[in-house]
C-alpha cells in the first residue's frame, strides 16, 4: 500500500511538472525582438510576446520572465516612435524588430527608445530596475 501511494505521488508530481512547463511557453510571433552581438562573439536575444512573456538567451543560458501590462504599454508607445540608428562600431551592436518585420540593425540606444527599453529588459528583466 505504501509503495502504491509513493508511485501515485511520483506520477502526480511528474504530470504537474509537465503541465507547468508547457503552459509557460509563449507561442506565435513575438511583438518585439532584440538581438545584441558583442565584440567578443557573445550573442544575446530577447523575444517579447504580446502577453508580456519574454524568452531571453544570453549565450547558452535561457531565462523566462513576464512583465506587467503597464510595461508592455511603455514598449508599445516606444514602438510607435522612430527607431534611432546605431553604428557598426557600437559594442554591442543591437538589432530590433517589431512583429515579423525585418530587424533594424544597428539600432541606437537613445533614452526612451524601443531599442533602449528592450536593452534594459535584457539587462534588468524589467523596465524599472
Amino acid at each position: 500500500m505504501r509503495r502504491m501511494a509513493t508511485l501515485l505521488l511520483v506520477a502526480l508530481v511528474a504530470v504537474g511538472a509537465g503541465a507547468c512547463s508547457t503552459a509557460s511557453e509563449p507561442t506565435g510571433t513575438p511583438a518585439y525582438t532584440i538581438t545584441r552581438t558583442w565584440s567578443n562573439g557573445m550573442e544575446e536575444q530577447g523575444l517579447v510576446y504580446a502577453d508580456g512573456r519574454i524568452v531571453m538567451t544570453h549565450g547558452e543560458h535561457t531565462e523566462r520572465v513576464t512583465i506587467p501590462a503597464d510595461q508592455m504599454a511603455e514598449l508599445a508607445a516606444a514602438a510607435a516612435q522612430e527607431i534611432p540608428a546605431g553604428a557598426n562600431s557600437d559594442d554591442p551592436i543591437v538589432g530590433v524588430a517589431i512583429g515579423d518585420a525585418a530587424p533594424i540593425r544597428p539600432a541606437g540606444l537613445t533614452e526612451g527608445s524601443l531599442p533602449e527599453l528592450l536593452n534594459r529588459l535584457l539587462d534588468s528583466h524589467t523596465l524599472h530596475p
